[in-house]
């Protein structure tokens, strides 16, 4: 409350749809100026249109098809190779992907994910994503507005058997987000993923419509309730080779699912019309602690 005011109202009231217009409304800025000083030809994505990314996230909620020429996928992947990433997010529990077991037995503890900190910072192809053209003209025009970076993620979710607490906290039941009133998030899988290595589920069309416990209840949501309000052919699986990408509106309900058979590494690039700084992955150096 004292120290960022402004995020806390904002995850308040962001979740009512009719505070979220108001805001945009009253908030109106032009992205002409801002458009045309974006050079698409300059992206990684040529085959991406714009336009139809817009009009699907507006609709479904979701694009897809935002794929990564793999190599950028290769120093991306290889970055995480040669970087410690840190169990369930702790500071205190940094470590090598390949070393994850010997981790575990040394720090006592069960990591569900292992999470990577200062991304753009030591990867370049990382730093390059976040200024990418088309990615920048695609959430300039979702938000109406000149995009603000909020932050990236980039983290593994590990194979194996999870409980209930350990599937809330690594974000593998149903949920939406509230970053800002008007925000987009691209995700890219930097390994394969099929149906048992940890898909990405997007319930279509749920950031404009839910019901009202939905919103003054805002708790994970089993895949019953879900189903039972959005109907099962509102769940999108969605699976990829590496390099594999896509669009979402984190208004949408939404989870990963728990990978059974192999280890999943995905990278997150957000932004939004403001940046609180809560989404960022920046961490002083001081403070990561190998195990």
């Amino acid at each position: 409350m004292t120290k960022n005011p402004r995020w806390l109202l904002m995850r308040k009231v962001a979740r009512f749809r009719i505070v979220r217009s108001l805001v945009k409304y009253f908030s109106q800025r032009s992205i002409n100026s801002y458009l045309s000083l974006l050079n698409e030809n300059n992206s990684c994505f040529a085959d991406v249109n714009v336009d139809d990314a817009i009009n699907s996230l507006k609709n479904e909620g979701l694009y897809l098809d935002i794929n990564l020429p793999q190599d950028v996928v290769q120093e991306i992947v290889q970055f995480a190779q040669s970087t410690a990433c840190y169990g369930n997010q702790k500071l205190e529990y940094g470590f090598y992907y390949h070393q994850k077991a010997e981790a575990q037995i040394k720090s006592g503890k069960h990591f569900i994910t292992g999470y990577y900190f200062n991304t753009a910072l030591f990867c370049p192809a990382i730093k390059k994503l976040q200024t990418d053209p088309k990615l920048l003209a695609i959430a300039a025009k979702y938000l109406n507005a000149p995009p603000v970076h909020q932050g990236n993620k980039m983290w593994w979710s590990f194979a194996g058997n999870m409980t209930y607490r350990e599937q809330s906290q690594a974000a593998q039941l149903f949920h939406y987000d509230i970053d800002d009133y008007c925000f987009i998030k691209f995700f890219f899988y930097l390994t394969n993923v099929d149906n048992q290595s940890g898909p990405h589920v997007c319930v279509r069309k749920s950031h404009n419509q839910k019901k009202s416990s939905h919103l003054w209840l805002r708790k994970r949501e089993t895949d019953q309730e879900i189903i039972d309000y959005y109907g099962q052919e509102s769940l999108v699986e969605i699976c990829g080779q590496a390099g594999f990408g896509f669009a979402e509106d984190p208004l949408c309900f939404h989870k990963g699912i728990s990978p059974t058979h192999q280890d999943r590494l995905i990278l997150q690039i957000e932004f939004a019309r403001t940046d609180y700084q809560m989404q960022h992955d920046l961490r002083k150096s001081s403070l990561l602690k190998c195990i």
